[in-house]
């Protein structure tokens, strides 16, 4: 009985505690956390901060109208910057649209530390907004050449999927290491190029056109250009086709030695049209069996029956050709054998 009672008396207690005293309470909390915590004990560190983040559940009852208090917080220079961290964390955990107002301000000034902004940057997907609502945020943000590196990188991996409406920025960030980057550097102008694969419209289009036959031949950053070429391919055969054919035949002739490249590029070609078959034709020469397979289908597709004697040629000798060798991490040569064998009959129902 005493011990239900006291749960009553507790119960009352926080629910009759306003949004204000609560979110001073979990504040307070925060601040002993940390001041608690020893830089040189990291297992001391990350209990510390499993402890304040875990004080969310406190302040879920209250929702958005907890979020002016903390938002409040997060700008207070006068408080440790690890406590400013710990809440953005909180604000982000609380997934509530009231939060992103806050946090779009944190990211997007320039007076701000630079974790602070990175991890904006990191919690504003998980506040429940519209796709609209989040790119408007992201792709202001990477429009600052003052955006920290990491920042930036987490703006990217969101806009990865959601694209912008200006293309600019993200050309920029795609060039912005050089012809060959590499490591970190290829990370982020990957993740811009990924951006402009999710964007729409004809300027993107055009930007991811310039990028492909901006980067030399069979480096990895034209590779990403590629890839997200393809996510566009369809798009753009509609509406720049004069434009992408060429773009299109070049990289086919000049990628020719990197097969993870030709790939996406051969089936770009496909979705472009009768006007790469030729180009597509010489693939069947390539010396990997994947990308001859993915070449057949592709001329297959385009009705192109000039080809049918020559999958035709490279199904009957596929038994003593090297090129249908089993190798290690690559697909089956027998289910290769299958798609081009498979093309050729296509083909001949097409004549």
């Amino acid at each position: 009985m005493i011990g239900a009672a006291l749960a009553v008396f507790f119960s009352s207690t926080i629910s009759a505690q306003t949004p204000a005293v609560a979110a001073r309470t979990v504040l307070a909390r925060v601040e002993a956390i940390v001041s608690e915590q020893s830089a040189n004990d990291s297992r001391q560190i990350a209990a510390g901060d499993r402890k304040a983040l875990a004080l969310v559940e406190e302040l879920s009852p209250y929702g958005w109208r907890v979020t002016p208090f903390l938002a409040a917080a997060t700008k207070d220079s006068r408080r440790p910057l690890k406590v400013r961290l710990l809440i953005i964390s909180l604000l982000g955990k609380l997934g509530d649209p009231a939060s992103f107002g806050p946090l779009e301000d944190i990211l997007l000034d320039q007076t701000a530390d630079a974790s602070l902004r990175a991890l904006a940057a990191h919690s504003l997907p998980d506040l429940g907004v519209s796709n609209a609502g989040l790119r408007r945020a992201l792709c202001t943000a990477i429009t600052q050449d003052s955006l920290p590196r990491e920042a930036l990188n987490d703006a990217l991996l969101s806009l990865s999927h959601l694209g912008c409406q200006e293309p600019d920025a993200l050309e920029r960030i795609s060039r912005a290491f050089g012809p060959n980057p590499k490591a970190r550097d290829l990370a982020t102008a990957r993740m811009a190029m990924e951006a402009l694969g999710s964007s729409r419209g004809s300027a993107s289009g055009r930007t991811l056109l310039y990028l492909v036959s901006h980067f030399p031949p069979r480096t990895d950053a034209r590779a990403a250009a590629i890839s997200s070429l393809e996510k566009r391919a369809e798009e753009l055969a509609l509406w720049l086709k004069p434009e992408l054919i060429p773009v299109l035949i070049e990289a086919l002739r000049t990628e020719s030695n990197r097969y993870d490249t030709m790939l996406p590029l051969v089936r770009a070609a496909r979705t472009a049209g009768p006007e790469t078959a030729s180009s597509l034709a010489r693939l069947l020469d390539h010396p990997d069996a994947e990308v001859l397979a993915e070449a057949a289908e592709a001329l297959a597709a385009l009705k192109h029956v000039e080809a049918t004697r020559a999958i035709e040629g490279v199904a009957a000798g596929a038994l003593s050709d090297p090129r249908f060798s089993p190798k290690e991490g690559r697909p089956d040569p027998a289910q290769l054998l299958a798609r081009i064998e498979k093309s050729a009959e296509t083909l001949r129902r097409s004549r």
